[in-house]
C-alpha cells in the first residue's frame, strides 16, 4: 500500500513555489493555467503573497524542467526535495504563518504550528518524503500544535 502523496506530481522546489505563490491570488486553477498560458501575469501578480516573484522566469524554469506544473496546479503536488528554508516559505505562502509569530525554528524543526487538519494533509502531501509532522499538543478538535522534523531525526 502506497502513501497518497507518492502518487502526485513531483516538483522542484522554484515551480513548486512559484505554483504556490499563484494560488495564494485566490484565484481558481482554470483561470490560473489560463493566465499563465497568454503570460498575462498582470492581474495574478497584483493579488498574490509574494508580488516580487518573478513569474515568467518561474515559467521558463518549469518549461526547462519538464515540471508537469499544469497538471500539479490542477490535482497537487509534492517536492522532490525542499529544505528548511523552503518549508518556511511555504508555509508563508500558503498559510500565511510567519516564524517568530505563528511557529518557532530550533535547527531543522519547526515548533507550535497551529494547523487544521485539511491544513495539515495539505502539508504532508507536499513536503512529507522528507518531512514528517508530530503533534505536539492536541488543543481542541479543529487544530493541532505540530512539529514538522526531517524523518529519522529524533526527538
Amino acid at each position: 500500500m502506497t502513501e497518497p502523496f507518492l502518487e502526485k506530481v513531483k516538483l522542484s522546489l522554484p515551480v513548486g513555489l512559484w505554483i504556490e505563490n499563484c494560488l495564494s491570488s485566490g484565484i481558481p486553477a482554470a483561470q490560473l493555467l489560463d493566465f499563465i498560458h497568454h503570460k498575462d501575469f498582470a492581474t495574478i501578480v497584483s493579488k498574490v503573497d509574494d508580488p516580487n516573484m518573478d513569474m515568467l522566469d518561474r515559467l521558463h524554469i518549469a518549461t526547462e524542467m519538464n515540471d508537469p506544473w499544469e497538471r500539479a496546479m490542477i490535482e497537487g503536488y509534492r517536492f522532490k526535495f525542499i529544505h528548511i528554508g523552503g518549508v518556511k516559505r511555504l508555509l508563508k505562502l500558503r498559510f500565511q504563518l510567519q516564524e517568530h509569530k505563528d511557529y518557532s525554528q530550533h535547527e531543522n524543526r519547526l515548533s507550535g504550528l497551529r494547523l487544521t487538519s485539511d491544513q495539515k494533509d495539505m502539508l504532508e502531501e507536499r513536503i512529507g518524503i522528507q518531512w514528517e509532522m508530530v503533534a505536539e499538543l492536541q488543543t481542541d478538535s479543529y487544530s493541532t500544535t505540530i512539529q514538522i522534523r526531517l524523518k529519522n531525526e529524533s526527538c
